[in-house]
């Protein structure tokens, strides 16, 4: 099933929609105008939508015990970049889905066997294809 904008919310994952509480995603983005159009898709699923905008504060929030359902994370950042702060998340969780958002890795010079990532979506964030990745996980979000 792929979603878009025009589906009503009862095509909603069912995890998701017989959720007693809400999806709640980490959007970590330097840049806060990709949080807030990732904000505006996700407001269609009713989800909680936080953000941090670098990887040091993402990976403090998650030590700290944080609760979050899935991570959406840029790529390319200053400080340390999606790939250091997937890997520092994962070495503390792995039960949160990390999906990297980027054009480099979509890229076929990318190796994504070896990265920490759950799933890619390319930039700029195609509402349909987060919908797909949420629909995807939703087996594992709680």
């Amino acid at each position: 099933m792929m979603f878009s904008a025009t589906l009503p919310m009862t095509e909603r994952p069912k995890q998701i929609q017989n959720s007693t509480s809400n999806l709640r995603v980490l959007v970590v983005d330097d840049l806060r105008v990709n949080f807030l159009l990732i904000k505006a898709m996700l407001s269609r699923l009713r989800a909680e939508v936080y953000w941090s905008s670098n990887g040091y504060d993402a990976v403090g929030l998650i030590e700290e015990g944080q609760h979050f359902d899935l991570i959406l994370l840029d790529y390319n950042m200053p400080g340390i970049d999606g790939m250091e702060t997937a890997k520092r998340i994962k070495n503390i969780t792995k039960r949160i889905p990390v999906i990297s958002m980027s054009t480099f890795t979509e890229s076929p010079a990318f190796d994504r066997t070896n990265a920490p990532f759950d799933g890619y979506l390319g930039k700029p964030v195609d509402s349909e294809e987060l919908f797909k990745i949420i629909y995807d996980k939703s087996e594992t979000l709680n």
